[in-house]
């Protein structure tokens, strides 16, 4: 069965056997042969026999050339009026006497004229069933195409896989599961085409590109171009000629670009050409038309045919046709790339503001672009700017090397500004890198206390700036806070006055004034927005980021950051990609917005994308990713899992989230029966968040932790709840409090309406849990018999809940977790203060919903439903 045609191949199928046949269209790769060979494969073979032939463009040149093998000898001595009785003949000798011909012609296109009257004339004469395959957007023989025009052959277009199928496909060739990312950047790459998704697969595996990495396919290197492929590719690039390829170097060269700049390379007419033929596609965007290739893929393609002469000539005629007012989109970032390609000129401030564009985008540009700053006189801007380069593309030793020598030229050259820049870089290298905020924190003291006793304001400014975004990473969320507002009364420069601003949006959220924080993250974005050109998309995509944040806890569905799928460590603005690809949901934020929502396996699926990518580059966001990874993996009954990522990726040091470390450790411990041991991390995690002034993270504890102990947790924690709930607007988090506090009553009809209104905030797993021990003790109330049918339609929702294949409660899956993993009757009763009994009770319901006997059994049916 083909990956993702199941629909086509009943219709395609339906149509010969009801019918004359069907015709076959779609663009080259989309798979036409191989569903015309599972059509063909499907026809019962007592009923109808097949025969082949395929049309070539050396076929087409000869008359009745693509029927050669049903004319008995040879078509050129054949008169023409014979040669219709005589392919009949030899198909129904082929096929065998009393089953129906089909005639299957592929790639129907390359037809030579006499070939296509003849296949029309029999199918006219009802004599043969059809079925045809042909390239769309290529010129077709009238006869191919009156066959579902006039004889009216049923026209079926096949698409391109959608990106569900292309995934599918993929852990179909792999044997295992693909991460998103990885599924998203193939269905881009490739276009949604089958041919050149299995390429890109075979080829990721062979050369290494494709890794297995936490428990996913994973690829980890730039787009290549298969052999398997490069053929196909190249065949279609000869057809445009060299004024196409011209027109198609320049998107290949600068991603998607505004129509009139195309224009430069290409006619409007041949431009038409092109999208005609498929290899462009134009779309819409704001005030301008935007033109970009039809996948990456045949960018890659084109840029590896590229000469130096061609790459130098369509570069200069871009650089003559962008205008200097666009200064948004891949032109911007691309336009000192063109320069150095076309052989011109360019400043070292432009060359370094080049390479920051497009650092996150393509560092490997970013590099070149750096690299010849500094060869022109860039000084320490230009040396940071390399550094960040060699950083994004793991290459830290490098980077610290052209660091400390760009500090050994500032201090040679007794220049006070590039010691003060290159200085805050290497703490910022050392935060970051090195993974330690704290020591660096100390080193930015001391260059902002130098640069004030030399009254130099800006590098004071620069440093200061530099430490409160350390100090906010260090879990000091409400130091951060107070440095950052003692710094904006001083009007900082832009820059700088950004970058505060925008931890002062995240330190605001973590200490619980999520109003304040949105309020704040607006204005920051509408300064980004009307900054334009002066706004690094590093910023812009940072503002949207904290924005979001801040509305993560206040709206039910907010809108999460974007980023390129091919460099997803990063937040990016929504402009177009200079890779060609469209962008997909951050990773980190999109997991941990669905963790909080109770979407448990799309969490696991996005983190362990966060994880991955967050474990390049500079990593400002790796503990939080391996630390929600593992509590999600615990929560949802892989304990083992969860622990291995911590010892893999460990929470450090580098953490906004305080307290993250022993929550992550005693959701492991939860999952794994240690009820004590995770009580006592939890109290260690609330008493840091409390210290570090995190009203917002303390009160997530709190709830957390009331819920590790379902029976007394709830009375334990609900005064310190309750004042908590003082400090905290964010009405998510304040729902789930109420909801424990209220939980410590006990009384249903209050419990089912703050289920309700955590169902309300788009919190289905609180609400879960709520429902789920209130109907621990169910009893026959109205109210009870209310929460049971909550429960049921709930789990109906929940599909990333192991619990839910098997038809498991929360407190059943609890209990045959523990006895999967050998404890006993009694073990289990005082991990969790129940009686014996109401846990064999459970038990047994576990295993005769799970139709085993065993613990042994048991064990491997949890594995199976989880």
């Amino acid at each position: 069965m083909l990956t993702g045609r199941d629909g086509l191949l009943a219709e395609a199928r339906t149509a010969l056997v009801r019918a004359s046949g069907v015709v076959l269209v779609g663009p080259a790769g989309v798979g036409r042969t191989a569903l015309a060979r599972a059509v063909v494969a499907d026809l019962p073979s007592r009923l109808f026999g097949e025969a082949w032939i395929t049309a070539t463009e050396a076929s087409k040149e000869v008359p009745f050339g693509a029927l050669g093998r049903l004319l008995n000898g040879g078509h050129p001595s054949l008169h023409p009026a014979l040669v219709h009785h005589t392919v009949l003949a030899a198909l129904h000798e082929r096929c065998g006497r009393g089953r129906t011909p089909v005639l299957v012609v592929d790639d129907a296109h390359l037809l030579d004229g006499p070939s296509a009257g003849v296949l029309l004339g029999l199918v006219q004469a009802r004599v043969v069933r059809a079925l045809v395959t042909a390239r769309s957007g290529v010129p077709a023989p009238d006869a191919v195409v009156a066959l579902w025009k006039d004889v009216e052959l049923s026209r079926l277009f096949v698409p391109a896989l959608t990106e569900d199928a292309v995934g599918a496909l993929a852990e179909q060739r792999l044997s295992g599961p693909v991460s998103r990312t990885t599924t998203q950047l193939l269905w881009q790459w490739t276009g949604g085409l089958p041919q050149l998704v299995v390429a890109l697969i075979d080829h990721g595996r062979e050369v290494g590109s494709l890794v297995r990495d936490t428990d996913q396919w994973r690829w980890r290197a730039p787009l290549a171009v298969p052999a398997q492929v490069a053929d196909l590719l190249d065949r279609e690039l000869d057809r445009v000629g060299r004024p196409g390829e011209d027109a198609l170097a320049a998107m290949a060269l600068g991603g998607p670009l505004p129509l009139s700049v195309v224009e430069a390379a290409a006619s409007p007419e041949l431009i038409a050409d092109l999208e005609q033929l498929g290899m462009v596609r134009s779309e819409q965007s704001d005030d301008q038309i935007l033109v970009r290739l039809r996948h990456p893929m045949l960018g890659a393609a084109v840029r590896r045919r590229m000469s130096p002469a061609r790459r130098r000539r369509v570069s200069a005629a871009l650089l003559a046709s962008a205008p200097p007012a666009a200064t948004r989109g891949p032109h911007a970032m691309a336009s000192a790339l063109w320069a150095v390609h076309a052989g011109q000129p360019v400043g070292s401030a432009e060359l370094i503001r080049s390479a920051s564009l497009c650092l996150y985008a393509d560092p490997a540009a970013s590099e070149q672009l750096a690299r010849r700053a500094r060869e022109r006189g860039g000084g320490a801007p230009a040396a940071v700017a390399l550094a960040a380069a060699l950083v994004e593309q793991g290459r830290t030793a490098e980077a610290y090397e052209a660091l400390v020598a760009a500090q050994r030229a500032a201090e040679a050259a007794d220049d006070r500004g590039a010691q003060v820049t290159v200085r805050v870089a290497l703490a910022r290298h050392r935060a970051w890198v090195g993974r330690e905020p704290r020591q660096a924190y100390d080193d930015l003291l001391r260059i902002h206390a130098d640069a004030e006793a030399a009254g130099d304001t800006a590098g004071r400014a620069e440093a200061a700036s530099a430490a409160v975004v350390v100090q906010l990473f260090s879990g000091q969320a409400a130091r951060a806070l107070h440095g950052a507002r003692e710094l904006l009364a001083e009007s900082p420069p832009p820059a700088g006055q950004l970058r505060v601003t925008l931890a002062s949006v995240a330190a605001l959220v973590l200490t619980g004034r999520t109003a304040e924080a949105a309020r704040v993250g607006r204005a920051a974005v509408a300064a980004v927005e009307r900054a334009g050109s002066s706004a690094l998309p590093l910023a812009r995509g940072m503002a949207g980021a904290a924005l979001a944040f801040a509305e993560l806890w206040r709206e039910p569905t907010p809108t999460g950051p974007v980023t390129d799928p091919a460099a997803g460590r990063w937040p990016m603005p929504n402009d177009p990609l200079v890779s060609g690809l469209s962008h997909t949901a951050w990773p980190v934020f999109d997991g941990y917005a669905q963790r909080i929502s109770g979407d448990r396996a799309g969490a696991i699926s996005r983190l362990r994308d966060a994880v991955a990518q967050q474990a390049d580059g500079e990593g400002l966001f790796r503990s939080e990713a391996a630390g929600w990874l593992a509590i999600t993996l615990a929560e949802d009954g892989h304990p083992d899992e969860a622990e291995a990522v911590l010892r893999e990726h460990p929470v450090d040091a580098v953490t906004l989230v305080p307290g993250l470390r022993p929550w992550a450790t005693a959701a492991v411990a939860a999952a794994a029966g240690q009820r004590s041991r995770a009580a006592r991390l939890m109290d260690e995690a609330i008493v840091i968040a409390h210290a570090s002034g995190c009203w917002l993270v303390e009160l997530g504890y709190l709830i957390y932790a009331a819920h590790l102990d379902p029976v007394a947790g709830p009375s334990r924690y609900a005064d310190r709840i309750a004042e908590a709930l003082g400090h905290v607007d964010a009405e998510r988090l304040v729902t789930a409090g109420r909801a424990v506090i209220a939980l410590a009553g006990r009384n249903p009809s209050v419990l089912l309406e703050h289920a309700h209104r955590l169902l309300d905030v788009n919190m289905t797993g609180e609400a879960l849990k709520l429902v789920d021990e209130v109907t621990r003790h169910a009893g026959t109330s109205d109210s009870t018999r209310l929460f049971v049918a909550l429960r049921t339609r709930l789990r109906a929702a929940a599909p990333g809940d192991p619990a839910v294949a098997a038809g498991l409660t929360a407190r059943e899956t609890q209990i045959a977790g523990f006895a999967a993993r050998g404890l006993s009757d009694r073990e289990i009763a005082d991990q969790l203060v129940l009686s014996v009994r109401t846990v064999q009770t459970h038990l047994g319901r576990a295993y005769r919903k799970l139709a085993v006997t065993s613990r042994r059994e048991l064990s491997d049916a949890l594995r199976l439903v989880g």
